[in-house]
């Protein structure tokens, strides 16, 4: 048996006429949505569906309890997903822009999809899945608490794949992005061993694929979209490995950086003008959660070059790769052409490289494979809100 059917069909599933791009507003496009936990924190935000992006979130504000609502983000989509089999028999293919994560392949959600949750509603269909869930430990010392997150989920169906996008915020203001993979396995008896797993009782070859995942994430924090700016941060340790000395640099144009575990770096958005109350400047950084997921780089490849991106807004910018826009640059590399990112309306581009080796579990569902990342609070209060 050979098949490679969904796979190669899937640039012909939508076509489609890419949208006209407005300004950057405060004001809410598409329903809106909110959560207050029993603390008294809360988020809202809006959400609408698309065609290239599926669930697309804006205007996403944060307020701890006994303090003011701000705003974190102006926009937060999955922007493009790349993929790629192991043995190059086909090109990479980007689903985003070729099938989409939206339309017919953004399912239709039952009760089944949502246990404990409540069921959000598109042009008619249930697209979106609302949850409050227990996380654990908020902190624990001589006393503890125990937190709530707020989940947002959808689902989409591409070809032989599934893919969960999932969206939670917590109560102390953390966001973690995820994409969930499962499905079928999108190849199987068409590639030599070297190329793949045998993951069949009959010992036939499933092909291992590459997922690139690119995240927009446009930073308006608080009341001004346009007076931000991003500051690269590290550790770097002594020869003797007993002190870190910590840097902070400005990143002063659009660039592309990529992670370094050795000198902890790390990035964070922070307000241009704000501050805690105390020496603190409100900021969010950004924090991968696996490292195995980052640094799938290629030279070859421009916009897989590094593992996280910023520009400067610009409404035609709209995915990573694949950029379909006539009046406006291809990819991600393109879009960092040295414009300045000081006091400036900043969009952070942060890519997640998967590479699924199939097992034999995964012969009949490949089984749930999360990749996350968080955006965590940084000076936002002076002390600990809870």
């Amino acid at each position: 048996m050979q098949y490679r059917t969904p796979l190669l069909a899937l640039s012909l599933l939508i076509t489609w006429q890419q949208p006209v791009f407005a300004a950057p507003s405060t004001a809410c496009t598409g329903q809106t949505l909110s959560k207050t936990f029993a603390s008294g924190a809360s988020w809202n935000l809006c959400w609408t569906p698309r065609q290239a992006e599926g669930i697309v979130l804006s205007q996403v504000i944060y307020k701890a309890p006994n303090h003011p609502a701000r705003r974190v983000l102006g926009e937060a989509a999955l922007s493009q997903l790349e993929t790629a089999l192991d043995d190059g028999s086909v090109a990479p293919l980007f689903l985003s822009t070729e099938a989409g994560f939206g339309g017919n392949n953004l399912q239709t959600l039952n009760a089944a999809d949502c246990s404990g949750g409540t069921l959000q509603t598109a042009s008619g269909r249930n697209v979106l899945c609302a949850t409050t869930r227990d996380h654990g430990y908020s902190y624990k010392y001589t006393t503890q608490r125990q937190g709530q997150l707020w989940e947002l989920s959808s689902h989409s169906q591409i070809g032989s794949r599934n893919y969960a996008v999932r969206w939670r915020f917590y109560e102390n203001g953390t966001i973690e992005p995820s994409l969930g993979l499962s499905g079928e396995l999108p190849v199987v008896d068409a590639s030599a061993a070297q190329y793949g797993w045998p993951a069949m009782q009959s010992g036939k070859i499933a092909t291992g694929f590459t997922d690139h995942a690119l995240w927009r994430l446009d930073f308006d924090l608080d009341t001004t979209p346009a007076n931000d700016l991003v500051e690269e941060i590290s550790s770097t340790p002594s020869s003797d490995r007993l002190r870190k000395t910590k840097a902070i640099a400005p990143l002063n144009t659009e660039t592309g950086r990529s992670f370094d575990p050795e000198t902890k770096r790390f990035w964070r958005i922070r307000d241009g003008i704000l501050t805690n109350g105390s020496v603190g400047q409100l900021s969010y950084e950004l924090i991968p959660n696996r490292y195995d997921h980052s640094r799938a780089n290629s030279s070859n490849t421009p916009w897989l070059a590094q593992d996280v991106f910023f520009t400067r807004y610009n409404a035609c910018e709209k995915h990573a790769a694949n950029n379909p826009t006539s009046n406006c640059t291809a990819n991600v590399s393109q879009f960092t052409n040295a414009e300045s990112l000081n006091q400036q309306d900043i969009v952070v581009w942060y890519k997640q490289s998967y590479h699924h080796l199939p097992r034999s579990e995964d012969s009949n569902r490949i089984g749930t494979v999360w990749s996350s990342f968080q955006l965590l609070p940084r000076d936002w209060h002076s002390t600990n809100p809870f």
